[in-house]
């Protein structure tokens, strides 16, 4: 039984080997990394941390667009005992400061030049800040490279090939995982600390109600550094199902295409979108097309009890419900990619009305 973040990476490294564990976009298509690279980046990425100075809860700034990269940073600097601090980065400079300083952060990662403007900022004022690792070719007395940091890692690693899953299995459930900021909308943004056992009781409790597989491929857009988003990844991992990463929020509908996932997570606000869509395309359509529109979704609500009572549809019932299915609900779901198992709302409530309209529609 796993009981921290980096049981499960080990976990999942040893019981999930697969080509595309991550799938990420560059250049108009999705590139693949295998669970062996995966896990390869991050021991390397881990032991470099170590070799930089980041001792066992010691801080570390993430500052990153969403992608591969965000989650191997986040599990190599937690299984060498330290702690991430990711900062959403729609936050400005004065904001990022006072997440740096409150946090006593000792290491900064940061993933691009739009972003590295804001640290420009505020890099005088950044007096605990010892080493910064960005994910670009930029130049400095404490600036390195990400690759660079791998590479102080590899050194290490073929010194002492068992370091890493020494210092892996050296963290314990109650250690601190992260230190999470809220919005500080109501006041100065406070550190909330989760510790492993806070993520993984979460992890273990939610991911068999998905039934979610190393079949799955699963679509993550939502950013990183909101805490349902990364409960969520972890949650992908722990059953190595494999994980693309939408190039932004305003991208989600033609990469659900591309990548044609089983589950996707989301706030409601996407939901809402998403049905806000479909009733105007109905609306707009010829009064046939609207009437068989509203049959199919009343068809569709009538047969929901007996589906999640798991229980068979009564045979004049079914017949419609297949109808329903071709003629309207294909079609939606074909928008989606036209695999999805699940969607999952969170964050905040989701409308009961659009919640028994998704279930009705498959």
């Amino acid at each position: 039984m796993v009981e921290t973040l980096p049981q499960i990476l080990l976990n999942t490294a040893h019981s999930f080997p697969k080509e595309d564990l991550f799938l990420y976009k560059s250049q108009g298509k999705y590139h693949p990394i295998s669970t062996q690279e995966t896990f390869d980046t991050i021991r390397y990425f881990s032991l470099g941390l170590r070799e930089l100075g980041l001792n066992r809860e010691d801080k570390l700034i993430l500052l990153a667009e969403n992608g591969p990269k965000w989650v191997m940073v986040d599990l190599a600097t937690m299984c060498q005992g330290g702690i991430t601090v990711p900062i959403y980065t729609s936050l400005t400079p004065e904001q990022t400061l006072y997440i740096v300083d409150n946090s006593d952060a000792k290491l900064l990662v940061c993933s691009s030049p739009e972003l590295w403007e804001k640290i420009v900022a505020i890099k005088d004022k950044l007096k605990k800040i010892s080493t910064y690792i960005v994910f670009f070719d930029k130049r400095g007395s404490n600036i390195l490279t990400f690759q660079q940091v791998l590479e102080l890692g590899k050194k290490i690693d073929e010194k002492n090939p068992h370091l890493f899953k020494e210092m892996a299995l050296s963290i314990k459930p109650d250690d601190i995982a992260s230190i999470i900021y809220t919005s500080g909308t109501t006041g100065v943004p406070k550190g909330v600390m989760l510790t492993h056992q806070n993520f993984v009781s979460n992890v273990t409790t939610c991911a068999p109600l998905f039934q979610i597989s190393e079949k799955d491929t699963v679509l993550s857009f939502l950013p990183l550094s909101h805490v349902l988003e990364r409960m969520v990844v972890f949650c992908y991992l722990y059953k190595g199902a494999s994980i693309a990463f939408a190039e932004s929020v305003e991208t989600v509908a033609v990469n659900l295409l591309e990548i044609r996932p089983h589950i996707m997570v989301s706030v409601p606000r996407v939901f809402e979108k998403i049905y806000a869509r479909v009733m105007d395309n109905v609306l707009e359509s010829s009064p046939l097309k609207r009437k068989i529109f509203f049959w199919a979704v009343k068809i569709g609500r009538k047969a929901s009890p007996y589906r999640l009572a798991k229980k068979p549809l009564p045979r004049s019932l079914q017949f419609k419900y297949n109808l329903a299915h071709k003629l309207v609900f294909s079609k939606i779901l074909e928008r989606t990619g036209g695999r999805v198992r699940f969607f999952v709302s969170g964050g905040a409530p989701l409308s009961p009305d659009i919640a028994e309209f998704f279930y009705a529609i498959g």
